[in-house]
Parts: C-alpha cells; sequence; structure tokens
C-alpha cells in the first residue's frame, strides 16, 4: 500500500515540476518580446513586378550571441535566406507594392532586414528597421553601395517614408570601407571596429602580422582607414584599443598576444609608442594581482567584452551539493533560469523536490514500522 502511495505522489509531483517548468519557459519568451508587431511595406519600384520579393529580416542580439530570423511562422533558429516563408504578400490595388510578413520585436535586440529578388538576384542593402516601421512603406532612393560580404556585388539603399530612425546599417565593408549611416541602436560601434580589426589581421607563415586582403587584392585594415571608421562611429581610438584589449583570453580570439602588437600600431591609441610606460604599468597590475590574490584566494574573475563578472568558491560548492541530490534535467533547468534572469521554474522546481524527499521520508518510515 505505502509502495503505491509514494508512486502516486511522485507521478503527481513530476506532473506538477514539469508544468512549471514550461510555465517559466513561456515567461522566459514573453519577457523577450517588446511587445510591438507588425508588418511595413516595400516599393518595388522599377524591380518586375511579376517576381515574389523575400523580405530576409534578422534579430540580433546586442552581444552578438543570439540571431534570429524572421518567416511567416515567427522567428527561427537557422538562416532562410530565399526561403518561401520569406516571401511578402503584393498588396491588391497597390502596382509594386508588397507587404511584408508580421514582425515581432524583441527586447535587447536589433532588427535588419534586406528585400531580395530570387529570381534575378537583385537586392537592397542592410536596412535597420524599429518599431516606427510598422504600417510605413520602405523604397529604393537610386543610390547602391557597397555589399558589405561581396565587395565586387552592390546593394539599393531604401530609405522609409516616416519612420527617421530606420535607415542603412552603418557597417565596415569587408574591403575596409565605410557604407551606411546608421548605428543600430544596441551596438557598440567600438567593440564592433576592435573586432574588424582582429580579423582583419593575418599571420604569415614567418609569424608577422599584416592586412589580410579582401578576394579583391585590397589591404582590409589600413592606419587611414581606421581613422575614418573610427570617426563615422562616433568613437575614439583610445576606446576602440580598450575593447580591443577586452578580447585577449575570450573564445574565438585565441591568436589575440600575437595579434596586439600590429592591431596597437592600426588604431594607434594615445598610449602608442609609450612601451615603457605600459610595460611598468603591467608589472604593476601583476603585484596588485598577486595582493588580491593572496588576500582573496576564493574569488575568481573573468571579464568577457568588458564586463567582469565574479564568481564566490561558496557558490560553486553550494551548486555542487545541490547537484547531488537533483538529477541531470533539474541542473540544467537551474543554469538556464539563472541564465536569463528567471528563477520562477527553478523555484517551484526546489519546493517540489523537497516535497517529494519529505514524503518519501515519511513513507518508507511508515513502512519500517
Amino acid at each position: 500500500m505505502s509502495k503505491k502511495i509514494i508512486s502516486a505522489v511522485l507521478a503527481v509531483l513530476m506532473m506538477s515540476s514539469t508544468a512549471a517548468l514550461a510555465a517559466s519557459a513561456a515567461e522566459v519568451e514573453a519577457e523577450k518580446s517588446t511587445g510591438a508587431t507588425g508588418t511595413f511595406k516595400f516599393d518595388m519600384g522599377d524591380w518586375d513586378h511579376s517576381h515574389d520579393v523575400s523580405f530576409y529580416i534578422w534579430a540580433k542580439s546586442a552581444d552578438g550571441s543570439d540571431t534570429k530570423y524572421g518567416s511567416k511562422s515567427g522567428w527561427v533558429d537557422g538562416n532562410n535566406w530565399g526561403s518561401k516563408k520569406t516571401f511578402g504578400t503584393k498588396v491588391e490595388g497597390e502596382d509594386g507594392i508588397v507587404e511584408s510578413y508580421e514582425i515581432e520585436w524583441l527586447d535587447g535586440y536589433d532588427t535588419f532586414c534586406i528585400m531580395y529578388d530570387p529570381t534575378t538576384g537583385f537586392q537592397t542593402y542592410n536596412c535597420i528597421i524599429t518599431e516606427n516601421a510598422i504600417g510605413d512603406t520602405c523604397r529604393v532612393t537610386g543610390e547602391e553601395v557597397e555589399n558589405p560580404e561581396d565587395s565586387e556585388k552592390k546593394a539599393a539603399v531604401v530609405a522609409f517614408d516616416n519612420a527617421g530612425d530606420c535607415g542603412p546599417q552603418l557597417v565596415v565593408t569587408s574591403t575596409g570601407n565605410i557604407v551606411g549611416t546608421a548605428l543600430a541602436p544596441n551596438e557598440n560601434g567600438a567593440l564592433t571596429l576592435a573586432k574588424f580589426v582582429y580579423n582583419g589581421l593575418e599571420i604569415k607563415d614567418d609569424g608577422t602580422v599584416v592586412s589580410a586582403q579582401d578576394k579583391s587584392g585590397v589591404d582590409k585594415v589600413t592606419e587611414e582607414k581606421m581613422v575614418n571608421a573610427i570617426s563615422a562611429y562616433g568613437t575614439d581610438a583610445d576606446t576602440v584599443w580598450a575593447e580591443f584589449q577586452n578580447l585577449k583570453g575570450q573564445e574565438g580570439f585565441e591568436d589575440y598576444d600575437k595579434k596586439e602588437s600590429a592591431a596597437k600600431k592600426f588604431i594607434n591609441p594615445s598610449s602608442a609608442g609609450d612601451d615603457s610606460s605600459s610595460e611598468a604599468a603591467s608589472d604593476s597590475d601583476k603585484d596588485d594581482d598577486a595582493s588580491s590574490s593572496s588576500s582573496s584566494s576564493s574569488t575568481t574573475t573573468t571579464t568577457t567584452t568588458g564586463t567582469a563578472t565574479t564568481k564566490k568558491s561558496s557558490t560553486a560548492a553550494a551548486t555542487t551539493a545541490a547537484a547531488s541530490t537533483t538529477n541531470t534535467s533539474s541542473t540544467a533547468s537551474a543554469e538556464a533560469g539563472a541564465a536569463t534572469g528567471d528563477t520562477t521554474g527553478t523555484s517551484a522546481f526546489a519546493v517540489v523536490l523537497v516535497v517529494a524527499a519529505a514524503t518519501m521520508l515519511l513513507a518508507r518510515k511508515k513502512v519500517e514500522e
């Protein structure tokens, strides 16, 4: 009888925990949305009106770690360039006017669009779209600029009738040139340039570091191009250099030490050429680090994109202890809650586990009696 009671209780608890976690996941998705949804229109102009138009729309998180792609089914994870699920709908009675599928704006993400004709391959240039684009119409201006990914191609610039904060994205192209005028709302321009310099440097077989070349044979990184880029992004060399230094130790930047000296030359911060003082400062930092380490050996600090995150060893110990009393799925759920800042599901699951443990102990005691 006791075994049946235990089985029934555990079954109920498992169902409750699953429901709690599902509710938590739903809350996280809701938090991502700004609450704004809608469509915008595109005037095809001189395009062949008989062709379909793809609305290639993507949203990128502020730190660049996540990208979502728009479709008639909502946001998806896979790149869907040219998919039929991105095709717009021709507006009846308005020749050459095509309406996008419905878009949901995500909080903390920058949203972009490209209108693309899969039949001819003609496309517009990256355009930033904000919530102000809803209900508005964009049109080809007649200007063409260098395609950011392929310098041998051109892309048509579009502008919205009323949404002044929507426009051609400010980008450093594969050749190091600047195209576009609008900086994405959540973009860190100095960090963008720091990463461009890192990726634009090439390590030769003899260990020397030089600017890589675009397929057209043009150097991607030069001092002149960096001066122009820094000015266009409204930042300064010292800030770009600080962001470059923050790349050290991060995933994907394993050649930092090899590229650092060359990068400093191209970025040319105010500290460039003052190596002796830099080395002295470095030695001082090492002394400070040693002192800090001896007085607080239980604390470790990691830096990611300029943001320092301190983790106490006591937290790690608590996590280890918790892991010994829970299964793999509950641990993954807790980590997911912590990553998103949402602990509703984790708290509910913890209560469920405590109740389950108490019930099993009482039942076991009863059996022994």
